[in-house]
């Protein structure tokens, strides 16, 4: 691993995931599946997301490491996006599966950014999301990654509290 601050990453990445996994263990089933709003996700939702999101953000950075400068990136109307939060691709998502897939992302994410070096961290590329158009690699690492899992364990006890 690059750095110090990579290793806390993982640690933050970690910490996030199994939080989210202590709460799916303690909320039943149906709970999981109500929406606050209409316009809202359900909690199995936002697990869905972000099983989705890290593996999407986990396949650009590995492939921005072995091609520097490529184009990255989606936006929120990318169709792997959308397919992860469709209510009825969701319906079938069961708990504990969606515990050993958040389980899995922890070794994952340990292999990617073990990959990482330093100098990695400053290089920057285009992206398909002009927000995003010429990050350094640790804005995906640090924004995509870590702190969008910990922002979605967040939004995940926000949102079970307003259905319980």
């Amino acid at each position: 691993m690059a750095t110090a601050i990579l290793n806390e990453k993982v640690e933050v990445f970690k910490t996030s995931i199994l939080d989210m996994i202590k709460v799916l263990e303690d909320t039943e089933d149906s709970v999981l599946y109500r929406k606050p709003s209409k316009e809202e996700w359900s909690g199995m939702q936002i697990v869905s997301h972000v099983l989705e999101a890290v593996d999407f953000w986990l396949v650009d950075l590995e492939a921005l490491l072995i091609v520097p400068g490529a184009k990255w990136g989606r936006n929120h109307e990318h169709v792997r996006r959308l397919a992860a939060v469709n209510e009825t691709v969701v319906s079938k998502l069961k708990k504990e599966n969606a515990i050993k897939e958040l389980q899995n992302l922890v070794p994952r994410v340990e292999e990617v950014l073990g990959k990482v070096q330093e100098e990695d961290l400053a290089k920057t590329a285009p992206s398909y999301n002009p927000n995003f158009d010429g990050k350094p690699l640790s804005f995906l690492v640090d924004h995509l990654i870590v702190q969008h899992v910990a922002g979605h364990y967040d939004q995940l006890v926000r949102h079970l509290e307003k259905v319980q």
